[in-house]
């Protein structure tokens, strides 16, 4: 009876261990990782040892440690089966925070505040996207250049004026970054000489903190998930709320969202023929067997409502076979939809500033037809500066081997998509850019 009640109370141990062990590990990884990069060896092979080394401190004082040799013996076998089975022993997802924060320059930033950019005015702009620098991947193909760089457009945005600001501002405060495309904001009300009869609403995209109070962004919930769960673990370590720094996409990263088939039906149920339009109605119809039709009220939500492979087929199907019907091709409807601050902008290049309310919990209707979670928080402004998101994580170049931060690889920047990444802007990072 005595064994049974020894093993019984070994059992209990190591579960005090592990629960012990697994809360001390979600804190005690980030505040190794702090202390270290605080140290005086941030960056160096010394300020990564000195990182671990605070971690495992951490977790040794704040884990439970069993005292029966019943208890001992089950921790050390589940030891060696986490051994045997590689499981790392540090979250990936915590390399990536840097250093402690201080508190950030409120000088500087109400001197920036002083010359806000305006998103736009309450009436239309006519606006000539492609007359200037774009990316050429928004359509490669050579016969459609022309036709790109005649295009205008006329939007009408909310005027909202954003602060302009510099990454020096934000000294000592913490990150999160995920990826943005470059979508507009506002109500998209022609293309070229077509007044839509459906004018598309433009949800963004980088101006989406700045439009929806009490939200710094919004994506399916999983992704959204991801960033509030950071966030909260980097304001129990730092006591602040974090930092939303998105990083831009390639120019087809709008393709997700439902704006740029959109524009595409749109401008379809405005300027084509009847003839041309019920072809159209019948090539929809082979992917949306209840499609209404593109001139019905409904034609919108079955397009948004459609899975993405769908939306995806329909797009290319109006692009290769009735652009030249009377239809708006791909890389104009993209133009179309895009911020123009953003059409020959870098890869993973940074642009607006927020930051998310911790502890609040996530909004599920965020208002966006194509990301229904909204992140809590806000917008707080817009860079001066033209940086690469790699320059504010010196420790993923490193690690990556990256030769230039300014211009990372694709295979680079495809690894930034997987999750969200965190970091801290401090001093020694803002003298290693000029600062």
């Amino acid at each position: 009876m005595a064994n049974f009640l020894d093993e019984l109370l070994g059992l209990g141990e190591a579960g005090l261990t592990i629960g012990t062990g697994a809360v001390s590990g979600m804190v005690g990884m980030p505040y190794g990782l702090y202390k270290g990069m605080t140290g005086g060896g941030y960056g160096t092979p010394a300020g990564v040892q000195q990182a671990q080394q605070e971690a495992e401190a951490f977790m040794q004082r704040n884990t439970y440690q069993p005292r029966t040799e019943a208890g001992q013996g089950i921790v050390e076998f589940l030891g060696d089966a986490m051994t045997a089975s590689k499981l790392p022993p540090v979250m990936p997802e915590a390399m990536a925070l840097s250093s402690i924060p201080v508190g950030a320059s409120a000088a500087r930033m109400a001197e920036n505040a002083a010359a806000p950019r305006q998103l736009g005015s309450q009436a239309g702009a006519i606006r000539f996207p492609g007359a200037g620098k774009f990316d050429p991947r928004f359509d490669p193909r050579v016969k459609e250049q022309p036709s790109l760089v005649s295009l205008k457009t006329d939007v009408t945005e909310s005027g909202i004026n954003v602060p302009r600001v510099s990454l020096a501002d934000f000294e000592g405060r913490p990150f999160i970054t995920t990826m943005s495309d470059r979508t507009n904001v506002g109500l998209l009300n022609q293309i070229n000489d077509v007044n839509l009869n459906r004018p598309v609403n433009m949800q963004g995209g980088q101006g989406f903190m700045f439009e929806n109070p009490g939200m710094v962004w919004a994506s399916a919930k999983g992704p959204s998930k991801q960033i509030l769960n950071e966030a909260e673990i980097i304001k129990q370590v730092t006591g602040q709320n974090p930092l939303y720094i998105p990083w831009r996409m390639a120019p087809t990263g709008g393709d997700f969202a439902s704006m740029t088939g959109e524009s595409m039906l749109s401008y379809a149920d405005t300027a084509m023929s009847k003839s041309n339009k019920k072809k159209l109605d019948k090539m929809i119809k082979t992917y949306i067997p209840d499609w209404a039709g593109v001139s019905s009220e409904k034609a919108p939500e079955q397009f948004r409502s459609a899975p993405d492979k769908v939306r995806k087929a329909l797009k290319n199907e109006m692009d290769v076979n009735f652009r030249d019907a009377g239809g708006l091709g791909i890389g104009q409807a993209r133009l179309s939809v895009s911020d123009p601050a953003q059409l020959a902008s870098r890869d993973a290049g940074i642009m607006n500033v927020g930051e998310v309310f911790a502890n609040q919990p996530l909004i599920p209707n965020s208002g966006h037809v194509a990301y229904p979670t909204g992140v809590p928080g806000q917008g707080l402004g817009q860079l001066k500066e033209d940086l690469s998101i790699f320059q504010l994580m010196p420790n993923v170049v490193q690690a990556r081997g990256i030769p230039d931060a300014l211009n990372p690889r694709a295979t680079d920047i495809r690894a930034l998509q997987m999750k969200p990444y965190a970091g801290v802007i401090t001093e020694g990072l803002l003298k290693s850019l000029g600062y």
